[in-house]
């Protein structure tokens, strides 16, 4: 059994992250971000503790919380990493500039960009489904990340059909990136022989729900 160890961090701040000022404090907390990856990956979000992060990072767990204070704070740390990248693979993967892409290529690409991100970061879909083991509700980096994912496909709706208004825009962004975050979070709990099955089908499932909806405002006068 792990050591129980008392947080040392001011009662009236529990939660607020210290960020690094000195290039050695940033190296600091990218390793204990690396550490956490690797142990959540693992383990598994619920058992990866504060403790093994602190060991795999080769730091003491004083040290962790120097940085930040609690697990959540890593968690919402590894968030604001996979943020960026997210962001850059979208940008390339949505192909704004090519409106006239066949749905099936366009999601074909979308859905190889995630499942290469999880590839390249393990923990990927264990930390964007995350909760707030305080608030049992989706944390603010979370949530700033699934804005900025229906953001982007937004802008990659109203590219492909300029006509449809931008409330329309949101609900369907809103649909499809909580059901492809969905099937590609279960896709990771799946036998490997069952996956290109599954991926292939959640392709087709798109297509199936854009193609009317596409066909609909492109036949807008």
């Amino acid at each position: 059994m792990e050591p129980v160890v008392t947080q040392p961090v001011a009662d009236e701040h529990p939660r607020e992250r210290r960020a690094p000022v000195q290039r050695r404090g940033r190296e600091r907390v990218e390793t204990i971000l690396d550490a956490a990856e690797a142990v959540i990956s693992e383990v598994g979000l619920e058992a990866a503790t504060t403790n093994a992060i602190a060991e795999r990072a080769g730091s003491s767990v004083g040290s962790l919380y120097h940085f930040f204070p609690n697990k959540q704070a890593i968690v919402d740390g590894l968030l604001e990493r996979y943020l960026g990248q997210t962001l850059g693979v979208m940008a390339s993967a949505r192909r704004l500039a090519e409106p006239w892409v066949p749905l099936t290529e366009l999601f074909e690409g979308m859905i190889r960009a995630f499942l290469a991100l999880d590839e390249t970061n393990p923990a990927y879909f264990a930390v964007c489904r995350a909760t707030d083991v305080t608030t049992g509700q989706r944390s603010p980096a979370a949530l700033e990340m699934n804005a900025h994912m229906e953001a982007m496909v937004v802008e990659l709706l109203r590219a492909r059909n300029p006509r449809m208004p931008a409330g329309d825009a949101h609900v369907h962004a809103s649909i499809s990136v909580t059901a492809v975050h969905a099937v590609l979070d279960h896709l990771q709990s799946m036998p490997s022989a069952q996956r290109g099955p599954v991926q292939r089908e959640l392709v087709q499932m798109m297509v199936r729900y854009f193609e009317p909806i596409e066909a609909h405002w492109r036949a807008v006068p």
